[in-house]
């Protein structure tokens, strides 16, 4: 097979109501797919972070290595396309990240197998996953439709539930012990401070919630400060996860060197593709943590974590559920309806697809009512 073509869609979608964290609040779902096109198949490839800016350095830089190529060379092609920047940083890797995956998706396909076979093989047929939500709302108390949405998670049957935090210590901690007394003890609660805060905070906050028995705190003050998460680190036993915004295995190591990150998450959308995120998986090896895909975007990126998941060993890090786990973006998302919204299974697992590739369908009609923008890249 050689690849003929590739296609730019730019989706956006509007939400019902603004969502967000402490951080930032936003309006609508953007992402970038990229569809590889060879033989009459698509891969599906994504990232969300900056789809306009990915979307232009695919068309001038990466395109041209891509098309014509056999997309069996994977790891050959990633090269070629880390090669042409300087730097492994940013948006050049988010374009790579997109490229790559949709390579992968196109070469199972090709071989017509699951996508986690051509990543080395499931070692699971389903992934327990977890809640991430509920979101803050502005115009009025963050918290305010908290519990309700929490009782709608539990009844779609997640067990285990990663909350926002970093509004104040006091809600913040309220809103984390109710959380503990709805869920049980029998699920895991996570705390997501999105980098809003500072260390200090993130500590007295901790101090504070510590009675709902967290198993981790996630990004406590923003990703480059690594004193800050040094500082965390000193002051609390609880689990420190972090590497979201991540570009390479590199921007990991200096807080796996000084033991300060204990969960490792990755996002395949940004962290140059799913060949990026191999290379952190072996750090994760190396250093012995476990590594929890970072999940975003629509049901492209969705899958691909998936698949990832279901290849990763096995890691008892203090839960009461063992790592692997899934996350779950239970948000208003009509990006991740496109193929239908994943079901949540009994124990709160996530079936591992057996079809070919990503294991889901996509044709551009599924795209037409979120289309922003498509370019269509040719040898001509």
């Amino acid at each position: 097979m050689k690849i003929t073509q590739i296609h730019l869609h730019h989706l956006s979608a509007t939400l019902p109501e603004p969502i967000g964290n402490a951080k930032v609040f936003f309006d609508r779902r953007d992402t970038l797919l990229v569809e590889i096109v060879g033989s009459g198949m698509s891969g599906w490839g994504e990232t969300w972070a900056l789809p306009a800016a990915a979307a232009s350095l695919i068309q001038t830089h990466l395109a041209p290595l891509v098309l014509g190529q056999d997309p069996q060379h994977v790891r050959r092609l990633w090269q070629d396309m880390t090669r042409v920047f300087e730097t492994r940083s940013g948006v050049a890797m988010m374009a790579i990240a997109a490229v790559d995956m949709a390579l992968h998706d196109l070469a199972a396909r090709e071989r017509e197998i699951p996508l986690h076979a051509l990543l080395g093989g499931a070692r699971r047929s389903s992934v327990p996953t977890y809640a991430s939500g509920p979101f803050f709302k502005p115009n009025g108390h963050p918290y305010r439709d908290f519990e309700p949405e929490l009782e709608g998670y539990l009844s779609q049957g997640f067990r285990s539930i990663k909350l926002r935090s970093g509004f104040n210590p006091a809600d913040d901690a309220k809103a984390a012990l109710l959380a503990r007394s709805m869920i049980g003890d029998e699920a895991d609660l996570m705390i997501d401070f999105n980098q809003s805060t500072t260390p200090r905070n993130a500590i007295r906050t901790h101090d504070l919630l510590k009675d709902a028995r967290p198993l981790w705190i996630e990004e406590p003050t923003i990703p480059t400060d690594l004193n800050g998460y040094r500082q965390v680190a000193a002051h609390i036993s609880t689990a420190i996860a972090g590497g979201e915004t991540f570009a390479s295995a590199a921007d990991f190591l200096p807080f796996l060197e000084a033991g300060v990150m204990d969960v490792l998450q990755p996002d395949i959308a940004i962290c140059a593709g799913l060949t990026g995120v191999s290379q952190v998986a072996v750090l994760a090896d190396l250093f012995n943590r476990p590594l929890i895909p970072h999940v975003w975007g629509s049901i492209v990126n969705f899958q691909a974590a998936l698949h990832l998941t279901a290849t990763l060993p096995p890691h008892r890090a203090g839960g009461v559920t063992p790592f692997p786990y899934m996350e779950f973006d239970v948000g208003p998302n009509p990006l991740l309806d496109l193929a239908g919204r994943p079901a949540v299974g009994a124990g709160s697992v996530l079936a591992v697809p057996e079809g070919p590739g990503l294991g889901i369908e996509l044709d551009r009609r599924m795209l037409e009512p979120y289309l922003v923008h498509s370019t269509t890249l040719d040898p001509s």
